[in-house]
Parts: C-alpha cells; sequence; structure tokens
C-alpha cells in the first residue's frame, strides 16, 4: 500500500472536500471543505492531501499556532471509507518524517477531543504526551481537547 502526502490543487481539491468521516466523528473533525476555505484565505496554513496510490484519502493541515506556542498539526482525517486500515498511521508517519526533516529542532503539538481515544492513543504511540487539557467555544459550540506535545523524533 503506497501512501503519499500531496499539495492541494486546483486539480484535485473538489476530491478532497469531498471526503469525510462517520457521522460520530463529526464534532472531532471540521469538515474538509472548511478546512480548505481556511487555507486558502490564511496563507500560514499548511493543508496536505493523504493519497493510497492515486485516489484521495484524507487531508491533514499544519501551522504555527501562537496559542499552543509552536507548530501544530491542527488537521488530520481519514474517510470514512479508508479507516481501520492502517493508512492513518502510515500517513501520521509519513507527516512527522516530513515535519522533523524540515523543522529540525522543533517540537510538534497536536490536539485531541477528550473523549476522542482513538486519536489519544494514535498520537501517543508516536511519541506524543498528554500536556493539559483546555476548552474553547467556536461557532457556538463548546470544545474539550487534550494538548499533546511530540518533543523527540
Amino acid at each position: 500500500m503506497e501512501i503519499t502526502l500531496r499539495k492541494v490543487t486546483d486539480k484535485n481539491y473538489q476530491a478532497i472536500s469531498d471526503l469525510s468521516v462517520d457521522q460520530s466523528q463529526n464534532l472531532w473533525v471540521a469538515p474538509n471543505s472548511k478546512t480548505l476555505l481556511q487555507a486558502a484565505y490564511e496563507p500560514e496554513l499548511n493543508v496536505m492531501a493523504i493519497y493510497q496510490e492515486e485516489n484521495p484519502v484524507g487531508l491533514l493541515l499544519y501551522d504555527y499556532d501562537t496559542d499552543m506556542g509552536g507548530w501544530t498539526l491542527s488537521r488530520f482525517m481519514i474517510d470514512k471509507h479508508h479507516q481501520h486500515k492502517g493508512i492513518g498511521r502510515i500517513a501520521l508517519n509519513k507527516f512527522l518524517i516530513f515535519f522533523h526533516n524540515k523543522y529540525p529542532t522543533e517540537k510538534l503539538y497536536t490536539s485531541a477531543e477528550t473523549d476522542n481515544f482513538p486519536a489519544q492513543t494514535l498520537y501517543e504511540q508516536f511519541g506524543f504526551e498528554k500536556k493539559e487539557e483546555f476548552s474553547y467555544i467556536n461557532d457556538g459550540i463548546n470544545f474539550c481537547e487534550v494538548k499533546m506535545v511530540k518533543k523527540h523524533f
């Protein structure tokens, strides 16, 4: 299984936008259409498409987040039809290698909803450590997340 990270372009953005998570995961992951729209107007956001062979199967976004105090993997999703196949694990590993090569001395932060145990477990398996819980309101919805950091690559 070949998994690659690619740029989002005018040729693949619609296919990436159409990817989605299971309805039970909707409060954990922003829709790709929102992520792509934000990235189009906020140049500090770096979005990448996740491909299996020649098929788009996911998306990730990383940026420098002043609230988190460093580089952050802000969005990471695998389409509901491609979950539980090891794609997320491979894509995360490839992203971590990419990130470390680009920013060899930087820590990487991420976060997950406090009830999103699958994401927390995945991140911990890749060396992220839980730091603290925090809450915020977005679009009238209260979110409670756990901040995680990867210090060593």
